[in-house]
């Protein structure tokens, strides 16, 4: 383990090497050929090379990073949304955080801190209820990660009870509406090629980031065809079946290279938003639909149709199985089937009969 200063071209660079691995940091800075100025940019390397050398003793020895702990909130929310995409909650969350007081070190996070940062989020009118509970859960995503990475020595949110999430109305589609948009264009090339990815998510589960990385090569031919992808959400490897119906839907008669994207129109900025809303108004169709209808889609269908909780919970790549379950008390269908095995009580002379309306198994005992 070892860190030192390094020049090329001009610029400084600590030369860091860890673990048996070598890697350059730039430190922005640079030597000009004055001697105050250079010997004022070798002083400050030499404080980052200091700094760099504790945060990896640390590092090793499992103790906390005595240059990591002391920043402060809102600059490691910052360093943190960096590397996340735009649309996570993060994003949003920091003019909050700054508002409230970002100023804070990470090592002065506490549950008083929290409890007061949850009590302002909720009393923001311009805020929906589940709106909050996404902005507080990014920040103790990011306490998390603090931990997780010794800058602090416990969790101050591990025990903080999250602002409770009103339950989301899931919006699918039955067998008859998926008809109907089957038969309905919808224009353009990249109108096309929602249609087409829709309708195959529908049948697969997958989600938009998945369609949108979805590669010949993630699908097995024998001896069935299945999908067989890491999911980018959750980074599990989920297998579904192909079957018929959406087979027909990617099948081009052609032969394709495994590199290859399926739907290679997806790959683009344009919101999708427009062509759901002018595609289900063609179709008759009064839901508000978008690209997870069809994940909520597959998995009532699949429940409606016999499949047990388990297996949808697979097939989606659910890590956790109550998220399945919402959609299993999402369907009136199996509700129905539910009331429906109950027995029938005939009163004859006050005497109650018990007489099935149907049989699990199909025969009587």
């Amino acid at each position: 383990m070892g860190v030192a200063i390094r020049k090329k071209h001009n610029k400084l660079y600590l030369d860091i090497y860890y673990k048996g691995r070598r890697r350059w940091e730039s430190l922005g800075l640079s030597l000009t050929g004055d001697k105050q100025q250079d010997r004022e940019a070798l002083r400050l390397a030499n404080i980052a090379r200091v700094k760099r050398e504790q945060q990896l003793f640390s590092q090793e020895w499992g103790i906390l990073d005595p240059v990591g702990s002391k920043k402060h909130l809102l600059d490691y929310c910052q360093e943190i949304a960096q590397s996340m995409p735009p649309r996570r909650h993060l994003h949003k969350a920091i003019p909050y955080i700054k508002e409230y007081g970002g100023n804070i070190r990470l090592d002065a996070v506490d549950e008083q801190w929290l409890e007061g940062f949850k009590a302002f989020l909720l009393s923001k009118q311009v805020l929906k209820q589940i709106t909050a509970a996404h902005y507080f859960s990014a920040v103790c995503h990011v306490l998390r990660i603090a931990c997780k990475n010794r800058l602090i020595s416990h969790n101050p949110a591990e025990h903080i009870k999250k602002i409770s999430e009103p339950e989301p109305i899931k919006v699918w589609l039955t067998p008859e509406e998926l008809e109907r948009l089957a038969v309905t264009p919808l224009g353009g090339k990249l109108g096309s090629a929602i249609k087409r990815s829709f309708l195959f998510a529908c049948m697969v589960g997958l989600r938009i980031s998945d369609l949108q990385t979805l590669r010949w090569g993630d699908i097995q031919r024998t001896p069935e065809p299945t999908i067989l992808k890491r999911q980018k959400k959750t980074e599990k490897v989920v297998g579904v079946p192909i079957n018929h119906s959406a087979w027909s839907i990617i099948d081009d008669g052609r032969l394709h290279h495994q590199d290859e994207y399926i739907f290679p129109e997806l790959q683009t900025k344009t919101s999708a938003t427009q062509y759901f809303r002018a595609w289900a108004k063609a179709a008759g169709i009064e839901k508000k639909i978008g690209w997870h209808t069809a994940r909520h889609t597959f998995a009532v269908l699949a429940l409606e149709n016999g499949a047990d909780l388990y297996t949808v919970s697979k097939l989606l790549g659910h890590t956790d199985i109550q998220t399945t379950q919402i959609y299993a008390k999402a369907t009136d269908k199996m509700k129905r089937s539910a009331v429906e095995l109950l027995p029938e009580i005939q009163l004859d002379n006050k005497v109650a009969s018990l007489k099935y309306r149907k049989y699990i198994d199909g025969n009587s005992d």
